[in-house]
């Protein structure tokens, strides 16, 4: 009854055995039954149709979780004439398969926003030399990371994760800072961000990065993290679309922040051009989670924040 069972196919299975002079009693099953599939069909035919066959595959109950799906293999790639391989670092490795499986694992969204640096130019502009007296450089990153773990608070399924079907609104706010290296990218945590002054996470965003540089970071210290921001603006990149820090719902990329008209309408009504400094922000969300309407309005109170900046929020 089982083998039967087992035999029974889709049209298109018993095609494709057909067209590819296969015998389907020695395909392994893995459907209900141990049914022949399309993707048993596929990966038979990969590993060669000479190959011995495996044995049947158990039917898998239905409470027990699905397998995760294998990732395709890419084409094979062979050096030419004067190249160089470079095979690659731990680092690098690892941050490829991180990428891949957060591509894999996670709904990708991404939401855009211009902000008004001007406010937080001149304010820079003041602080800078008194933060520089206290060892501390005083950047436009200071600033954003600063935005962004006082508004985390308030949209907290930016700083949740994914278990299973159910999601974990994290209580700390702890903010991973990507820095690149000339041998990768490594991603130090800035631990309850929310509850630094400006001058604070200025000191942990320079001391993080300087010992990321130095290779001196401790492996606790690249952990834990909640939400995610990185910077190539700061290589003059316009915009950037990041791919998610898993397991994390959100990372921000700050894009280049450069003076550039834009219209302005004084008190009385009337429209005209100014030199502003301005920049691109770029949210990438998992919409397993987050809606849109939760990004943009975390995103609108980030430019709201920005754009308002004072003294006294420093």
């Amino acid at each position: 009854m089982e083998e039967r069972l087992r035999r029974r196919s889709t049209p298109l299975v018993r095609r494709m055995v057909a067209d590819h002079q296969l015998d389907l009693a020695e395909i392994p099953g893995t459907g209900l039954a141990g049914r022949v599939t399309k993707q048993d069909v596929l990966d038979y035919l990969e590993r060669g149709a000479t190959a011995p066959a495996a044995a049947p595959t158990a039917p898998v109950p239905p409470s027990a979780p699905a397998a995760a799906t294998a990732p395709t293999p890419g084409p094979t790639i062979e050096p030419w004439d004067g190249d160089r391989v470079e095979p690659w670092s731990r680092i690098r490795k690892l941050t490829a398969d991180h990428m891949i499986m957060s591509r894999r694992v996670s709904a990708h969204v991404h939401s855009v926003i211009e902000v008004d640096y001007s406010p937080v130019a001149q304010l820079r502009a003041r602080k800078k030399a008194e933060y520089a007296e206290r060892g501390v450089s005083l950047t436009f990153l200071a600033f954003i990371a600063k935005a962004v773990a006082d508004n985390l608070r308030k949209h907290p399924v930016l700083n949740a994760a994914v278990m299973g079907e159910s999601t974990i609104f994290r209580r700390d706010i702890n903010l991973g800072i990507a820095v690149a290296l000339d041998w990768g990218l490594i991603v130090p945590v800035i631990r309850h961000a929310d509850e630094l002054s400006l001058i604070g996470i200025a000191r942990a965003i320079n001391d993080l990065a300087d010992r990321a540089r130095g290779k001196r970071l401790s492996p606790d210290e690249v952990q834990k993290g909640t939400f995610t921001v990185t910077n190539p603006g700061v290589f003059g990149s316009y915009l950037g679309l990041p791919i998610l820090n898993q397991p994390q719902s959100g990372i921000l990329a700050v894009g280049a922040i450069e003076k550039r008209p834009a219209v302005v309408t004084a008190d009385d009504g009337s429209d005209a051009l100014a030199i502003r400094t301005l920049g691109m922000l770029a949210l990438s969300f998992d919409h397993r989670i987050v809606d849109g309407a939760d990004a943009d309005r975390f995103l609108a109170d980030l430019r709201r924040t920005l754009e308002e900046f004072t003294e006294s929020a420093t």
